[in-house]
């Protein structure tokens, strides 16, 4: 009798354990990371390349070589090297470049030191101290179709016209410009130079100045910071978004009412007549298709974009895109 309820128990204990040891609890698999699709390579950077500074103001193309504008020099860069001036190996006033534009063998570098006509192998420096130029912080720079020079400074400037002689200041003291704080200068292929401007756009005919700004017109907003203009359309990046405009109508495209992900514009690049390239402040970059009204949103979030301020964008002669962000730049 004993040994048969030893028996009992045993089999009982057997199958209770078996029971425990085949309980088991189903753990949950680590949920798979998102693959980021790698839209934009190379990705320049000072851990890279010759670059000395990750913030980059502009980027020009004269030919194949890119002449890059940053926040630690001017720098060039030919496919293979990496070539940069700052104020240690060059005559450069400072290492803070702006941008940069091309007149033939002539690099005009704007810098907030004052303006430099570069010739790869002498500078000439433009200040307030040896010229009539009306700041020393150089924001924008343009070539018209009389290859005089167009330079536009920061708050407290204004605006000048060099043609390597001569110089024309224009403020708003003296003229009709609406601000001394110019973004960009644009010139269209009828003679007309395009100002943006802390007060709106601005066209200047080489006598009159006609102002558009949220008052006059249906302009989203006075801080505008981009121009493009492709057969006299004008498209115009502000703080409220971006414009279209022909002269007389007016199409405003924003957050609100169509795909551009962020109204705060800083770059606009025509790839095309109808199509846009877009850089903002904090949201990367939008492709926009006026034609389809189609967008294509870039950021550091659904892309390998690695910092989404980016301040310009430029198309390269082999069609490729060309970012200069607040870290680096990233090509697509």
């Amino acid at each position: 009798m004993k040994k048969n309820c030893l028996y009992l128990f045993l089999i009982v204990f057997t199958t209770f354990s078996c029971s425990k040891e085949a309980t088991i609890t189903p753990i949950n698999p680590e949920p798979e990371q998102p693959i980021i699709p790698e839209v934009f390579n190379p990705i320049y950077n000072t851990s890279n390349s010759g670059l000395l500074s990750n913030i980059i103001n502009d980027i020009k193309f004269d030919g194949t070589l890119a002449k890059i504008s940053t926040n630690n020099g001017y720098t060039t860069f030919n496919g293979s090297n990496w070539n940069t001036l700052t104020t240690s190996n060059s005559m450069l006033p400072s290492n803070k470049i702006n941008c940069t534009i091309t007149n033939g063998s002539t690099t005009w570098i704007a810098t907030d030191g004052g303006l430099v006509a570069y010739s790869g192998s002498t500078m000439t420096i433009y200040n307030t101290g040896n010229s009539p130029i009306p700041a020393n912080k150089i924001r924008s720079l343009e070539i018209d179709n009389m290859g005089n020079v167009w330079i536009g400074t920061f708050s407290g400037g204004g605006l000048a016209k060099f043609d390597g002689i001569n110089w024309n200041i224009y403020t708003p003291s003296n003229s009709g410009l609406p601000n001394n704080s110019l973004s960009a200068i644009k010139s269209d292929n009828l003679g007309n130079i395009w100002l943006a401007t802390a007060s709106g756009i601005s066209k200047f005919d080489g006598i009159n100045f006609t102002n558009y700004n949220v008052s006059n017109s249906p302009l989203l907003n006075n801080s505008v910071f981009s121009i493009a203009i492709d057969n006299n359309i004008v498209w115009i990046g502000s703080n409220g978004g971006l414009s279209r405009f022909d002269g007389i109508n007016w199409q405003n495209y924003t957050m609100q009412n169509s795909g551009l992900p962020l109204n705060l514009i800083r770059s606009i690049v025509l790839e095309s007549a109808n199509n846009l390239w877009i850089g903002m402040a904090g949201q990367g970059i939008a492709n926009f298709n006026s034609t389809n009204n189609s967008w294509t949103h870039f950021n550091a979030n659904n892309t390998n974009l690695q910092n989404n301020f980016v301040n310009a964008i430029t198309i390269a002669p082999d069609n490729k895109k060309w970012l200069s962000t607040e870290n680096g730049i990233a090509i697509k």
